[in-house]
C-alpha cells in the first residue's frame, strides 16, 4: 500500500537504532516515508522547489528529535511537517493553500500534458478536493491516495476509528454531489 512503509517489516528495530543515531537506519527512514511527505507538502506550497526544501527540513529534525520519538512513527513525522508548515506560512505571511493534501504524485498524470485520470484532470480532482472540507480531505488522501487502514489514519489525524468512517462517509456523499453539479454544468 501506498504510504505505509511497506519495506520496514521491522519497523520498531530501525526504530530503535535510529534512536542511537545510526546512520542506516536513519537513511532507511528517509528513504522509505520522503515520497509520502514531499507529496505531503507538494500541493501545499506554491513551488516544487518549496515542497523539496521542507520535506528536507522534516528529516533534519526528525534526526534531531528521533532519540525522544514515541507512539506511531508515521504519525509523529506527519506532526513534524504539519508544524513545519504551519511555520512556513506564519513566515510567508501567504494564504495557505489548502489543496490537494497528500496526493500521490507519481500516479498522475503530469498537468503539462493535459492528460485525464479517469475521466478528470488532475485540476479537477484538486477543484473537488478543495469543495470538502478539510479533515474530509485529508481523511480521503490518507485513506484513498496513500493506502493507510482507517485505524491508521485514526492515529495520524488524532481521531476514532468511528470519526474516520464517518469522515470518509460524508466525503464521498459531498464528492458524489459535486461531481453530479460538474457534469450538469458541463451538459
Amino acid at each position: 500500500m501506498r504510504g505505509r512503509a511497506k519495506g520496514l517489516d521491522d519497523l520498531e528495530g530501525i526504530l530503535e537504532k535510529a534512536r542511537h543515531f545510526d546512520e542506516t537506519a536513519l537513511a532507511t527512514l528517509a528513504e522509505e516515508y520522503y515520497p509520502a511527505i514531499f507529496r505531503y507538502f507538494y500541493y501545499r506550497t506554491p513551488t516544487r522547489e518549496d515542497a523539496e526544501d521542507l520535506t528536507s527540513e522534516v528529516f533534519v529534525r526528525m534526526i534531531g528529535a528521533i532519540k525522544n520519538q514515541k507512539g506511531y512513527f508515521p504519525a509523529w513525522l506527519y506532526r513534524i511537517a504539519s508544524n513545519l508548515l504551519t511555520d512556513y506560512y506564519r513566515k510567508k505571511k501567504i494564504r495557505r493553500e489548502v489543496s490537494l493534501e497528500t496526493m500521490n504524485i507519481e500516479s498522475l498524470p503530469d498537468p503539462n500534458k493535459g492528460e485525464d485520470t479517469i475521466g478528470l484532470s488532475t485540476e479537477d480532482i484538486r477543484r473537488m478536493l478543495e469543495q470538502i472540507t478539510p479533515e474530509q480531505r485529508e481523511v480521503i488522501i490518507l485513506r484513498f491516495l496513500e493506502g493507510y487502514s482507517a485505524e491508521e489514519t485514526a492515529q495520524i489525524l488524532h481521531k476514532s476509528v468511528g470519526a474516520i468512517k464517518a469522515l470518509q462517509f460524508r466525503a464521498f456523499i459531498s464528492l458524489k454531489e459535486i461531481l453530479k453539479r460538474e457534469e450538469g454544468h458541463q451538459k
